[in-house]
C-alpha cells in the first residue's frame, strides 16, 4: 500500500510537471508568433524591404530579382509536366509574397493569383509589380500571424497551386510551418500541387533558436531534416513527388535549400 501511494504521488507530480511544461511551450510559441508579426510589420525597419525581396532594394537588381522568380517558375513547369497539370491554372495561392518576385512570372499562368502576407505594404507592392508587368489578376490577402487558418475565408474556392519560397525558414517554429502545410492541404483542390522551399539541416536541429526572441534570431529560424519534412507532409495527406536540393544558392550567398513538389 505504501509503495502504491508513493507511485501515485510520483505519477501525479510527473503529470503536473508535464502539463506545466506544455503550458510554457504553448506560451513560448504564442510569443514567437506575436514577435514575428511585429518584426515583419515594423515600418521603421529600414532593412525590411531588402529582407522581403523587394525589387531594386539591397542586392535585388532587376536581373537578380527577375532571375530568381524565373528559376522558381521553371521548377514549377518541370513539376507540372511530370504530374500532368495543365495550364492555365484557375487559382494560385502564394504564402508570403514579399515584393512580388514569384508573383510576376507565376501570375501569367493563372486566372487568379492570391498573395498572402502579414505586411500590407508588401501586398501593395506585389499588386503594383503584377499590374505593371501584365495586368490585374492579383488578389491581396492580409493575414494575422496568430490566426493563419482564417485565410480560407478570404479565398473564394480551392487553388490549383500552393507556392511558398524563402518563407518557411523565417516562420516562428517548425510546428508553425507544419500548421501552414495543413492550411495548404485544405486550400488545394484534389490533384492540386504544392511547391514549398525549406531550409534543411544535416545535423541536430537548433532547438534553442526557437526559445530566443524572434527579432534576435529570425534568420534560419525554422529548419527541417529533409526526410522529416517529407514524412510530415505525407502524414498530412500529401503525396511528395520529388525534392530538389540546392546546397548552395550563390546568388544570395545562402545554403541548404530544398524545394519540395507534392500533390494532394
Amino acid at each position: 500500500m505504501y509503495l502504491l501511494r508513493i507511485t501515485e504521488r510520483f505519477l501525479a507530480a510527473l503529470l503536473s510537471s508535464t502539463q506545466s511544461l506544455a503550458r510554457k511551450l504553448e506560451r513560448s510559441e504564442d510569443e514567437s508568433i506575436r514577435d514575428s508579426e511585429r518584426f515583419w510589420t515594423d515600418s521603421e525597419n529600414g532593412d525590411l524591404k531588402t529582407i522581403m525581396h523587394w525589387r531594386g532594394h539591397g542586392p535585388f537588381s532587376d536581373d537578380l530579382w527577375l532571375g530568381l522568380g524565373r528559376q522558381n517558375f521553371l521548377l514549377f513547369e518541370q513539376a507540372a509536366a511530370w504530374a500532368g497539370i495543365a495550364r492555365p491554372l484557375d487559382r494560385i495561392v502564394e504564402w508570403g509574397c514579399g515584393g512580388g518576385m514569384n508573383a510576376v512570372p507565376f501570375a501569367r499562368a493563372a486566372a487568379e493569383y492570391c498573395g498572402v502576407d502579414v505586411n500590407s505594404e508588401s501586398l501593395r507592392e506585389t499588386a503594383r509589380q503584377v499590374e505593371s508587368e501584365h495586368g490585374g489578376n492579383f488578389i491581396s490577402i492580409k493575414i494575422d500571424a496568430g490566426n493563419p487558418e482564417a485565410v480560407s475565408a478570404q479565398i473564394p474556392g480551392h487553388c490549383d497551386l500552393f507556392l511558398s519560397t524563402f518563407v518557411f525558414e523565417l516562420l516562428p517554429s517548425p510546428a508553425y510551418g507544419l500548421r501552414v502545410m495543413r492550411i495548404a492541404y485544405d486550400l488545394l483542390r484534389p490533384g492540386g500541387m504544392a511547391i514549398v522551399q525549406i531550409r534543411y539541416h544535416t545535423g541536430p536541429a537548433a532547438v534553442a533558436i526557437s526559445r530566443r526572441r524572434y527579432a534576435a534570431n529570425w534568420v534560419r529560424r525554422t529548419t527541417f531534416a529533409i526526410d522529416e519534412f517529407w514524412g510530415e507532409c505525407s502524414s498530412i495527406g500529401f503525396t511528395p513527388l520529388f525534392v530538389k536540393l540546392m546546397p548552395v544558392l550563390p546568388e544570395l550567398d545562402e545554403e541548404h535549400y530544398a524545394y519540395f513538389a507534392m500533390m494532394k
